[in-house]
């Protein structure tokens, strides 16, 4: 079956509470949806499962549980997948198989269900995490969320158990989160929204209708997502459409506009922070030969690595445990051989991949003498080993606004290509070319090539799409046309706040040329975010690099202290300040000079100040020339007085700046004193606790193996009292206070007339008077309310009998909890 004719596979996941949780579920299920629904329940591999019962109850959609044989999904079904087994969809059918992975992995797995969902059906699947412990189905969604499928979590605080909804939830990929009652409302809505989404797909070619949603991201996130391609937005926005049940494209535009958490939301789902251990591992297997090569080849110097787009970091710690491995194991690895820089805009995926702890199912990507040495497993997670964290450094960084990284050996550029234009493509791959020292390695993902920057790359392992560098380094302008860039990230607040002052900018260029012809526009923190004109007397730069973001200090020598100093002054006084006049070395004997006017921004715009270069010819300078005039000289004596004058204030501001450095130097120390002195608290609290933890832990082993204990003496009693009770020749019966039966024996079935044996639950009055017999009822309630035994003489046609009704009481309580009624 193609998989447009299947219907819409929907996985749920539960473990301990799971069952409130699910049945809570279907009984807000659409009767007609064109849905499949594949739960699975993680169960004790020994248990007799009787779930597809208990959820049969409450839905009027047909229930089955799974067997050997592998079944079509049909619509509107749910399968129910049995203990010891993982469920997965394979060449579009549901089918069980045997659990794979470690032997702790939770079964059935969640995470193998829905990796198999967005193989095998991409955008055309739902995931479910409901209560549960652990971390089971955070790996999965991920991969469901990359495949275009909607990701769903029952919200932590009606969860019984919330440990994997919370997982789930803290990956980033989650798209509602809701009690489950609501969740099967709003799959009706998932479902009955269009899946091609006709509308988005005739933008394509036309991005101009895009360009409303683009603004409200880059005002919101300070990412400008033009020059992605337009097919991977068109169906992020789809998917975020089918999310939020909206069917019109414009809607869903005001829907942003007026809900920031949605624009979140997409933000999120245009970052695509997916990936996993050893990802496509042939790859991975021919790469570990060139790391080998370049580690005996560089035995004296630290090997610098950059993993561009790291997401939460499986891959760096991927690379990072080749290296080791390369070196000579974990204990050779260190920063003074390896430092593996890895980035990414996402800054939850980074707090993921700081930590270094993933669900356990992850080390089913992991070879096992990987895992062994390089990874500890601890319950149900798996935790990178602290040798390895040492050498990764994780931040945020816009590989496509910000500066590269330089001297770099290797850099990963894996699965980020695939989503950007050609045009983004080339101009990315320009700056690894620039970041890479001469024959350093490019590893990018098994669907992207180098495409026009052959020239640039030579090919080392085309199916395993890895690259040696080229020549020498370009030089900066071959990476500098890149849009217009803010200044340093300081949140969203501040991105956003930069991408309207970048607007600003472009309203008054005009404005700003005449006013600096030649000459850039620079922050309080001397980072030069625009150049105008002809800037190459005072540094290396020209206009064709004026969309880089640079600090002043690439102004020569004579020009950066001056620099700094005129922007302090002018933002002080709000004043245009202008610099001494320089000599510019060359055959024309020319002067220039600084002048600095204020950019002031309202409301919470960051001040900027517009420098201008300006020229003129040079002054004569010996005084005693003939050539010069009295004029000339008091002119020349006039400039000697300004630059003294100048350099008398540019040295007060910088002794002002130097006392106030050392003001805050002293404040920061002695804060850090104070919060190194609540951390060594804090650690011994944490010890305590720890303490007290492993206490609790082993008191709660104790129990539960009492518990263990008590419950196998249980079991062997009910044993033992079913044989008894079948072994007696008289009809005897177990009532309880509600007058149900709780037990019966044989002999009662026959006496009693009762269908069967007795269960619990029915009630006495279910009981066939015999001949001459009191009714058992009254006497029966009768005992429990004088708490006394009884006995009744009768003749039931048969010969004289005897009835007894004798109380069972509780412990030291004495509280009657049942009558035994034999009949002798």
């Amino acid at each position: 079956m193609a998989k447009a004719e299947l219907p819409v596979i929907i996985g749920i996941a539960a473990s301990a509470g799971g069952l409130e949780a699910t049945t809570s579920l279907v009984k807000n299920l659409p009767a007609k949806a064109n849905a499949s629904y594949v739960v699975a329940q993680h169960m004790s591999p020994t248990h007799k499962s009787l779930l597809w019962s208990l959820i049969g109850r409450e839905t009027e959609l047909p229930v089955i549980e799974l067997k050997n044989e592998d079944l079509t999904p049909q619509p509107d079904t749910i399968y129910i997948a049995p203990p010891n087994f993982d469920v997965i969809m394979d060449n579009g059918k549901i089918g069980l198989r045997e659990p794979s992975g470690h032997p702790g992995t939770p079964k059935p797995l969640a995470d193998r269900l829905f990796k198999s969902l967005a193989d095998e059906c991409g955008e055309r699947c739902v995931g479910i995490v409901l209560s549960g412990t652990g971390s089971d189905g955070s790996y999965g969604i991920r991969a469901i969320r990359e495949a275009g499928g909607v990701t769903i979590a029952q919200e932590a605080g009606t969860a019984k158990y919330e440990g994997m909804p919370s997982s789930a939830i803290h990956t980033g990929c989650i798209d509602l989160t809701m009690s489950p009652d609501m969740i099967g409302q709003q799959l009706t809505g998932i479902l009955a929204s269009p899946r091609d989404f006709a509308e988005l797909k005739s933008f394509t070619g036309n991005p101009s209708k895009l360009l409303d949603l683009y603004h409200i991201l880059l005002a919101r996130t300070g990412v400008d997502f033009r020059e992605y391609k337009e097919t991977t937005i068109n169906r992020r926005i789809a998917r975020r459409m089918v999310a939020q049940d909206i069917d019109v494209y414009d809607d869903y535009v005001e829907f942003c506009r007026e809900t920031p958490s949605e624009v979140d939301a997409l933000y999120k789902d245009m970052m695509i922070s997916v990936t996993r251990f050893f990802r496509d591992q042939s790859q991975f297997n021919q790469l570990t030969k060139v790391i080998q090569t370049m580690v005996e080849e560089n035995q004296d110097r630290q090997l610098r690595v950059w993993v561009a787009g790291s997401a939460t970091g499986e891959e760096a710690y991927s690379l990072a445990i080749l290296f080791a491995e390369a070196m000579g194991g974990l204990e050779a690895i260190r920063k003074e051989r390896i430092q593996i820089f890895a980035t990414d805009i996402d800054t939850q995926a980074l707090e993921v991949a700081r930590r270094g702890v993933y669900p356990l199912s992850a080390a089913n990507d992991v070879p096992r003498h990987y895992v062994d040495d390089y990874l500890h497993i601890s319950g149900d997670t798996l935790e990178v080993d602290k040798h390895l964290r040492a050498v990764v450094l994780f931040s945020r960084h816009n590989i496509i606004q910000d500066p590269p990284f330089i001297n770099m050996d290797m850099i990963s550029l894996r699965n980020l290509l695939i989503y950007f234009g050609s045009s983004l493509q080339e101009k990315v791959l320009s700056r690894m070319a620039y970041a890479l020292v001469p024959n350093g390695k490019l590893f990018l993902g098994s669907s992207e090539t180098v495409g026009a920057m052959h020239g640039h790359f030579e090919t080392q392992s085309l199916p395993d799409k890895i690259y040696s560098k080229r020549g020498l380094r370009q030089s900066v302008q071959a990476t500098a046309n890149f849009l217009p860039l803010t200044t340093l990230h300081r949140g969203t607040q501040t991105q956003t706040r930069n991408a309207s002052n970048t607007q600003t900018f472009d309203m008054f260029e005009t404005l700003i040329r005449v006013l600096a012809p030649n000459g850039f526009i620079a922050t309080r923190d001397n980072v030069i975010i625009r150049i105008i004109g002809d800037i190459s007397d005072v540094t290396e730069l020209n206009e064709n690099s004026a969309l880089l973001r640079l600090s002043t200090k690439i102004l020569k020598s004579d020009l950066r202290p001056e620099a700094g100093s005129l922007i302090t002054l002018c933002l002080r006084s709000q004043t245009a300040r202008s610099g001494r006049w320089h000599n510019i070395e060359g055959p024309d004997f020319d002067q220039l000079r600084l002048t600095c006017y204020p950019l002031l921004m309202d409301g919470d715009g960051e001040d900027h100040v517009l420098f201008s270069v300006e020229k003129r010819e040079a002054q004569p300078r010996n005084l005693a020339s003939e050539e010069m005039t009295n004029q000339d000289r008091m002119m020349y004596m006039r400039q000697i007085e300004d630059e003294i004058a100048s350099t008398r204030e540019a040295l007060q501001q910088t002794i002002e700046e130097l006392q106030t450095s050392n003001e805050e130097l002293q404040s920061v120390n002695e804060e850090m004193q104070a919060t190194n002195e609540e951390l060594q608290a804090t650690n011994e609290e944490l010890e305590t606790s720890n303490e007290e933890l492993q206490a609790t832990n082993e008191e709660l082993i104790t129990v539960n193996e009492e518990m263990q204990i008590n419950s196998t003496e249980l079991q062997q009693l009910s044993i033992e009292l079913a044989a008894i009770l079948e072994a007696t020749p008289y009809p005897t019966l177990v009532v309880d206070p509600a007058l149900q039966i709780r037990h019966g024996s044989a002999a009662a079935i026959r006496y009693f007339g009762l269908s069967e044996l007795p269960q619990s639950g029915t009630h006495v009055s279910a009981c066939v008077d015999a001949n001459g017999m009191p009714h058992l009822v009254p006497k029966v309630a009768e005992c429990f309310r004088h708490r006394e035994s009884e006995t009744l003489e009768f003749d039931d046609g048969n010969g004289a009998k005897t009835l007894t009704f004798t109380p069972i009481f509780k412990g030291i309580t004495q509280d009657i909890i049942g009558v035994i009624v034999t009949v002798l």
